[in-house]
């Protein structure tokens, strides 16, 4: 007997779905065509691994995770400046044509 493997995605809904149906789990596990213990151990890996969950990566360490979180900032960051920079440009161009006239 060959072990039926499901889609991330079709895991991600289905721990969806277990938070916003009011249906009993075990209803909810034959609509789906799945055990009661996948659901619940498919809820467990989500809420243990969050962002990349069900997949075959291994989990983030802290200092790795801590590095892409500051990527992050540094991008939005660098971005908000530029936006200042030409904010900055725009308002001095404003002011010298004030002036000159």
């Amino acid at each position: 007997m060959q072990r039926k493997s499901y889609t991330r995605e079709f895991k991600i809904r289905a721990v969806q779905l277990m938070g916003e149906s009011s249906k009993p789990i075990c209803r909810l596990a034959d609509e789906l065509g799945v055990s009661e213990n996948n659901l619940y151990n498919w809820r467990k890996q989500f809420r243990e691994k969050a962002d990349n969950a069900f997949s075959n990566q291994p989990r983030l360490d802290e200092k790795e995770l801590e590095i892409r979180q500051l990527k992050a900032r540094v991008s939005e960051l660098e971005e908000e400046r530029e936006i200042l920079k030409k904010a900055a440009a725009f308002f001095a161009k404003e002011e010298s044509q004030r002036s000159t006239r």
